[in-house]
């Protein structure tokens, strides 16, 4: 008896802080919808600058979004993984540049709860902003010494760098000379902007605003505890922020792909009910082609946004309840980001193809067109990363789980103390 009504209060509990963290969602996407205007009027100014004005980022930081993942106790919103996503696909459907820095500063929040208490705390003592990039993309090193690690590195693709305080980078741990074996030996470091060198290389097709420049860092020393132990349970953040990185990366750029293609499609709509110069001439949205091309664009985006509340809705529930992912349901957060680009690729091809002009001149849909295919040549939604994923969903041997990214089979044993 003393089980069951203990397990009461703990689904009322549960319940509570669900309703308590909705409410923050909604308060997040008001203040969303009420800027909006706002936020798209930066986005031309923004790809010219070849990073976000400063009033888009005074406008993100003014929602709340960045501070979605951060530890309440650190004064951030300490979201679930999933109740972000509302919100971050929203802001995508606005500007594709402005979603992928702001997703990047929310997740990279995610990743201060693995640090120490003294450090996260003195991070957000001195009442100034504090914004967060994070690179996967390179090669460097992390060498311990008596006085702390000395880290070098050149990496690519450093989204949010140009807006940010912190860089989080991944380094290979060199301890008496040797380099730790993976996945233990490689870490995670909190590296100060002053830091870090700007190396240009961000000419590209789309997302031109997200400054995501190639950066280097030589011989940097810090201390010790600034190293990000996503190897270890989260310092900070409880059963928010207990999936660690296995949730984190999987579900970035979520929102990046169910935004650009629902807007995709809203643009399309517009373009299909343009009446042409041509009287008597029919538009290209009464032809029958175009009608069931779009029918088919639009269910894909619809079971694409379905798939992904689903999955994001029971990892939620799983790490609400105190629980660890399954390996199935670390599979299926994969999975779900791998299609959504799909889909969004799919879409923005077809929105070329079909958009004549408008696709074709520099403007709002060429720009939604070239951020979105820029977003899907991300490596997280590759179909070859579709390999492991195939192997758990036909039956992998009970031993294997997801050792990374996109590594899946049976843990190694750690290295000897």
């Amino acid at each position: 008896m003393n089980i069951s009504v203990s397990a009461d209060a703990l689904s009322a509990d549960l319940a509570r802080e669900k309703q308590d963290h909705q409410k923050i969602v909604d308060d997040i996407l008001a203040k969303v919808e009420e800027i909006s205007g706002a936020l798209e009027e930066e986005a031309a100014p923004s790809e010219e600058l070849g990073k976000l004005t400063d009033k888009a980022v005074d406008l993100l930081f003014s929602t709340g979004m960045p501070q979605a993942y951060i530890p309440k106790e650190l004064g951030g919103k300490g979201l679930f993984p999933g109740e972000a996503q509302s919100f971050l696909s929203r802001v995508a459907y606005y500007d594709g540049s402005l979603a992928w820095v702001n997703t990047i500063f929310a997740c990279a929040g995610l990743m201060v709860s693995y640090l120490p208490e003294d450090v996260s705390e003195e991070l957000f003592s001195g009442g100034k902003r504090i914004s967060f990039s994070a690179v996967s993309n390179g090669q460097g090193t992390a060498v311990k010494t008596d006085d702390g690690w000395v880290v070098s590195g050149r990496y690519r693709y450093a989204s949010a760098i140009k807006h940010a305080t912190h860089v989080f980078m991944p380094a290979m741990k060199i301890i008496d000379g040797n380099p730790v074996p993976p996945p233990f030996g490689m870490g995670f470091f909190l590296i100060p902007i002053e830091a870090v060198t700007d190396r240009g290389n961000w000419d590209t097709i789309g997302l031109q605003a997200t400054g995501s420049v190639d950066i280097e860092v030589k011989d940097h020393l810090i201390p010790l505890t600034h190293e990000v132990d996503v190897m270890s349970p989260p310092k900070r953040g409880g059963r928010a922020v207990s999936g660690g990185m296995n949730v984190l990366i999987p579900t970035m750029h979520l929102g990046f792909a169910i935004g650009t293609a629902e807007r995709l499609l809203d643009e399309m709509k517009t373009v299909g009910n343009k009446k042409p110069p041509v009287p008597g001439a029919k538009s290209i949205g009464e032809k029958d082609p175009f009608r069931i091309e779009y029918a088919h664009h639009a269910m894909k985006a619809a079971a694409a946004r379905a798939l992904v509340d689903d999955v994001m809705e029971s990892v939620d529930n799983t790490l609400r309840k105190g629980e660890q992912l399954s390996t199935r349901q670390s599979t299926m957060l994969r999975a779900v980001n791998i299609h959504a680009h799909d889909v969004a690729r799919d879409i923005a091809e077809w929105a070329f193809q079909r958009g004549g002009g408008d696709a074709l001149r520099e403007g709002r849909l060429q720009r939604i067109i070239r951020d979105t295919l820029a977003g899907c040549q991300h490596f997280f939604a590759n179909d070859q990363n579709y390999v492991n994923v195939g192997f758990e969903l036909m039956g992998a041997p009970d031993d294997h789980m997801w050792l990374g990214l996109f590594d899946f089979g049976p843990m190694p044993s750690a290295p000897a103390a």
